[in-house]
C-alpha cells in the first residue's frame, strides 16, 4: 500500500475500531440494548410494584422484565449494594455460604427481613424460631450484622426479586435441543 492510501485508511480504521469498543461498552453496561432487525422492544405495561412487573417479548428467544424507571433505580442500587454486602455469601438462586435468596420475600415477612439482616445474631439469641432453624441449617455460621438502612435493605431485597423474575424469565424461555 502506498503512503498515501495508509494515510487514508488509518483514520477511518482508528473511528472504526471507537465505534465498535464503544458499541461494546454500551451494550455490556446495559446503556444500549440491541434489537433484532426493524423491531424494537415494545413495552406498554407500566408496573406500579416489583411484584407486578410483567415479561415484555423482544422476539421469540429473548424476554425483558418490564418497570419502572424507579425501580430500575432501586434495582441498580440493590445490585451494587449486593455485591458489597452479600455476595460472598450468598445468590440469588444458588446455596453458598448462606441459604439462596429467591422466594425470599415468600418465606418471610419484610419487618422479619430488615430485623434479620440489620442484626442477625440477636434474632437467634432471643429464640425467635426461624432465625435459629436458618442459624442451625447453615452450620451455626454466624451472619455478620450491616449497618444498612431500611430503604438500603429494601432495594437488596427488590434486586434480589429482580433476579428471580429474571431467572424466571430466562427459564420459561429455555429450548431443549436434543440430537
Amino acid at each position: 500500500m502506498s503512503n498515501l492510501s495508509l494515510k487514508a485508511v488509518f483514520p477511518l480504521l482508528v473511528v472504526l475500531l471507537i465505534f465498535s469498543i464503544g458499541g461494546v461498552f454500551f451494550a455490556a453496561t446495559g446503556l444500549l440494548e440491541p434489537f433484532p432487525m426493524g423491531e424494537t422492544a415494545q413495552s406498554t405495561v407500566q408496573p406500579d410494584s416489583l411484584t407486578q412487573a410483567s415479561t415484555v417479548g423482544l422476539d421469540s428467544t429473548t424476554q425483558a422484565v418490564a418497570m419502572t424507571p424507579e425501580q430500575a433505580e432501586a434495582v441498580a442500587a440493590g445490585d451494587a449494594l449486593f455485591k458489597g454486602n452479600c455476595a460472598q455469601c450468598h445468590a440469588v438462586n444458588d446455596v453458598v455460604v448462606g441459604p439462596a435468596l429467591m422466594g425470599l420475600d415468600k418465606r418471610r415477612p419484610e419487618r422479619w427481613l430488615l430485623s434479620w439482616i440489620k442484626n442477625s445474631s440477636k434474632m437467634v439469641a432471643s429464640g425467635d424460631e426461624y432465625a435459629v432453624k436458618i442459624f442451625n441449617q447453615y452450620g451455626k455460621q454466624q451472619m455478620p450484622s450491616f449497618l444498612l438502612s431500611d430503604a438500603e435493605i429494601r432495594q437488596i431485597l427488590t434486586y434480589a426479586k429482580s433476579q428471580e423474575a429474571t431467572s424466571v424469565a430466562e427459564y420459561s424461555n429455555a429450548v431443549a435441543v436434543v440430537k
